[in-house]
């Protein structure tokens, strides 16, 4: 067992382990980012007809907190740690000032270096030296060996990130008409919906939900966003983001006379229950472009209000007494009752998500750019002198740094 176990630690911090796993995250980060997220079942069924039960079977509209992608993430952060701690070895090694490596590279060579140029140049770079009186070994930024374990900390960091977020990030859908406002209490602001409208690709499918918000915070600042599919609003610790949309259908009941004695907004299947006689009206779909499917049934075609209907069916004290196809404006006569929809308003669903973990992931970014930044730009660097010949050395840039130093070395004091 002890013989085997180095195997597979090799193996699973491998660089093609990464690799694989990598190109994986990479497809799921592609189809989340090509697929709208978070929306309405609906949504998909609608805009991918064949796809659709499988993107949401596999939770692709989900792709972020599906489980494969857990997984995946999981397995390369095992692979990133273990590939971090077995480097760490070498890399603590290679911070010791009497560490050098063997300059054994006969192309980053300068010849005829007067020792005390040499010496003058490194003090003036602050190289630490080695001197034995006949070769001079010098080195800088060695802490540089470090910049690739600080950036693999930062990735390490978000995914720890994005775990709490997931465990402890709450929802609330949040559905607004234009003109309509919510208040958060907790974090002192009020959205208000300005505007909200799709676009359509040629075909009638939807290209685009786009929410136009107002957000008044309670120290009198205001703010005005837009948001759609895949590109949400933050906002005090909260995201914002375009989750669904629907119909909301404008009930009118007259009398014989033609005063309007109730009403109000209603969506797709749901009721309003006219207390006088005992009458419900339950609107059962809205079709903002309806079509005649298969056994003359009303079928939307598509979202965009070209030809619209609604379908009605009435009942009194809990029997159906009748059922009806109406265009905006048009009556239905019930006894001494006039039933119709003057007008139909897409509404917004907005999922708005708090989440702890935004404070890790700015944090993870901070500690990868500043890893980033010393792997490119202070690497080690090192040099060896004997009798007159100067070799470079730098595992990165070794040309740029030599020409760096032969440029610095030729100049005249």
């Amino acid at each position: 067992m002890n013989r085997r176990t180095p195997k597979i630690i090799r193996f699973a911090s491998s660089l093609k382990v990464a690799i694989v796993l990598l190109i994986l995250i990479a497809a799921y980060i592609v189809i989340g980012t090509l697929l709208p997220q978070h929306g309405d079942p609906s949504l998909y069924l609608e805009r991918y007809p064949r796809a659709g039960s499988l993107i949401i079977a596999l939770s692709l509209d989900k792709a972020y907190s599906s489980l494969i992608f857990r997984v995946l993430m999981a397995l390369f952060s095992l692979n990133l740690t273990l590939c971090t701690v077995i480097s760490m070895k070498g890399q603590v090694k290679q911070l010791d000032k009497g560490f050098f490596p063997s300059f054994q590279s006969e192309e980053f060579v300068i010849e005829d270096v007067e020792r005390e140029k040499l010496l003058a140049y490194c003090n003036r770079r602050r190289y630490t030296i080695a001197d034995d009186g006949t070769v001079i070994k010098a080195g800088t930024y060695r802490f540089g060996v470090l910049g690739a374990t600080i950036t693999h900390i930062g990735i390490l960091v978000l995914f720890i990130g994005a775990v709490i977020g997931s465990r402890s990030a709450s929802d609330e859908t949040v559905n607004l008409l234009p003109g309509n406002q919510h208040r958060f209490e907790k974090q002192g602001f009020t959205i208000t919906l300005d505007d909200f409208h799709m676009t359509f690709q040629e075909s009638g499918a939807v290209q685009q939900y786009i929410s136009t918000l107002t957000i008044a915070d309670d120290d009198g600042t205001t703010t005005s966003e837009a948001l759609w599919v895949n590109k949400p609003l933050h906002h005090k610790g909260l995201g914002f983001y375009q989750a669904n949309f629907g119909w909301a259908s404008n009930l009118q009941i007259a009398d014989d006379s033609g005063a309007v004695v109730a009403g109000g907004l209603m969506r797709s299947g749901y009721s309003y229950f006219y207390q006088p006689s005992h009458l419900t009206i339950y609107l059962y779909n809205y079709y903002p472009e309806m079509g005649i499917g298969h056994q003359d049934q009303p079928v939307k075609m598509s979202e965009r209000e070209i030809d619209p209907y609604y379908a009605v069916i009435l009942y009194e004290f809990g029997e159906p007494v009748g059922s009806y196809i109406v265009a905006p404006g048009d009556h239905i006569h019930y006894k001494d009752l006039h039933i119709y929809f003057t007008h139909s308003v897409a509404y917004t669903g907005l999922l708005v998500r708090k989440d702890l973990s935004y404070p890790i992931v700015l944090t993870s970014f901070i500690i990868m750019l500043i890893g980033l930044f010393i792997s490119f730009y202070l690497y080690p660097r090192f040099i060896s002198y004997e009798w007159g010949r100067v070799v470079t050395s730098s595992r990165r840039n070794g040309w740029v740094f030599h020409q760096n130093v032969k440029s610095a070395l030729a100049k005249k004091d």
